[in-house]
């Protein structure tokens, strides 16, 4: 006779059995499926031409930049540039500075006193050459440099009349002693909100492809020479735009990802957020202008800012970025018309709009009187008297290399694997805090 109870127990244990293995199955089909997932978040590729090209467009960028807006430079302070360059020119400072007070606006103003130059190479500027002092810092050093290192740096290399603003206060703080940070904080510099790191951040973009966390890293490490806050801030924003340039072609986009970098509760962070909105709410980018001189054009004591604030020029570098919508020219002729500090922002613009097209595309028109060399005459003990840019590319993109291998990524076939991350703020600090203590500024 057959046992029931039995045949229904081995039929239950059986069904039992199903579904155990059947759930084991799909859990390590789940695990497979995420682990796969897992290896596409986990790292963005570049090739090799790719990063170079990127990183060649970079350095051209603001090579170009600041040559075009190099004339223009501290002539117009909270005033709109009132004509287009449309190429590289020169002005004749020396009778606007002979000829009498009342005819100098009409002289500066009248387009026909701007004319036209060739260019031989790259003439060089202290928004390049004081980077160049970083790359060398680094090649010499490693990527484990500390400010110390490169503050010594400025003061075996850098002549002491071929530094400014917050530069030539630490630079005068190195020489007595006051090495970083403290030679960048407001105790010890009235400049600690110039816009100084903010125009040499650019490297620290560069050598971070798609690694924000990493870029900020370098910014506290250096920007904390000569600056402090906000001053800092600027360089974040800048070099985070950059790291994102190597994945994100969204000028906006790109813009969003920098102001990820910096606290949005900080000056900086909210001139950033009142750009990206009146950048909406306005089509010319004149009205967007004449709010940031609105609000951001005095200090919290009620001062007007000096030519070099970061806060305004950053601003400058953000309507040229914003309104220029990823034309070149247009996007360096607005931001040099917004004025103050008229080289270094459109330098810093399309920097990192180089860096997005990559160096193949930017227009033949500004490459070609670029040459391929820097005409050297500030760092002697260091470069050459002509400084091949393929030089500083390529060293560029070396510690680029490394960088990525020391954060988890990997170089195979001639791609570089990037681990990707997440943009975070840098610690928050503001100049204006210390001041106000003291009753300065």
């Amino acid at each position: 006779m057959i046992n029931v109870y039995y045949i229904n127990l081995h039929y239950s244990v059986s069904k039992k059995l199903i579904f155990l293995f059947f759930t084991i199955f799909l859990l390590v089909l789940l695990i497979s499926s995420g682990c796969s997932k897992g290896k596409i978040e986990q790292f963005r590729e570049i090739s090799w031409v790719d990063y170079i090209d990127k990183v060649e467009g970079g350095w051209l960028g603001q090579m170009i930049g600041v040559q075009f807006g190099a004339p223009t430079e501290g002539v117009w302070q909270g005033e709109i540039i009132p004509f287009d360059l449309d190429d590289y020119c020169e002005f004749d400072r020396k009778t606007f500075r002979e000829i009498p007070s009342e005819r100098k606006k009409a002289f500066r103003d009248d387009k026909k006193n701007w004319k036209k130059i060739e260019l031989d190479g790259f003439p060089e500027n202290d928004d390049i050459y004081i980077e160049l002092v970083f790359l060398n810092g680094i090649r010499t050093y490693g990527v484990d440099v500390i400010p110390r290192e490169m503050a010594e740096d400025w003061i075996r290399y850098i002549p002491g009349n071929r530094i400014w603003c917050a530069n030539k206060m630490a630079w005068e703080n190195f020489n007595k002693g006051i090495f970083p940070p403290q030679s960048g904080h407001p105790e010890f510099s009235p400049n600690a909100d110039d816009i100084d790191f903010q125009i040499e951040a650019d490297l620290f973009g560069l050598i971070s492809p798609g690694m924000p966390l990493v870029s900020n890293e370098w910014c506290d490490r250096i920007g904390h020479m000569m600056n402090y806050g906000d001053g800092v801030y600027g360089g974040c924003f800048v070099a985070g735009m950059y790291a994102a340039a190597f994945f994100e072609n969204d000028v906006e986009k790109v813009v969003e990802l920098g102001l990820q970098c910096i606290p949005t509760n900080s000056d900086y962070g909210q001139m950033v957020q009142d750009v990206l909105n009146w950048h909406k709410q306005y089509p010319d980018w004149k009205d967007t202008w004449q709010r940031v001189y609105e609000k951001w054009y005095k200090t919290r004591m009620g001062k007007p800012v000096n030519t070099v604030d970061v806060r305004v020029n950053g601003a400058y570098i953000l309507i040229g970025l914003l309104y220029g919508k990823g034309d070149f020219w247009k996007t360096m002729n607005i931001s040099m018309r917004c004025g103050m500090d008229s080289d270094c922002n459109p330098s810093n613009a399309v920097g990192i709009l180089g860096c997005i097209l990559g160096v193949s595309k930017i227009p033949e028109k500004w490459k070609v009187p670029m040459k391929d060399f820097i005409i050297n005459e500030s760092l002697k003990e260091v470069y050459p008297e002509k400084i091949l840019r393929k030089e500083i590319v390529d060293a560029t993109a070396v510690i680029g290399k490394e960088m990525v291998l020391k954060n988890g990524g990997k170089f195979e076939n001639d791609v570089l694997y990037i681990p990707y991350q997440t943009p975070k703020p840098a610690a928050f600090e503001q100049s204006y805090l210390i001041w106000e203590k003291k009753g300065k500024k």
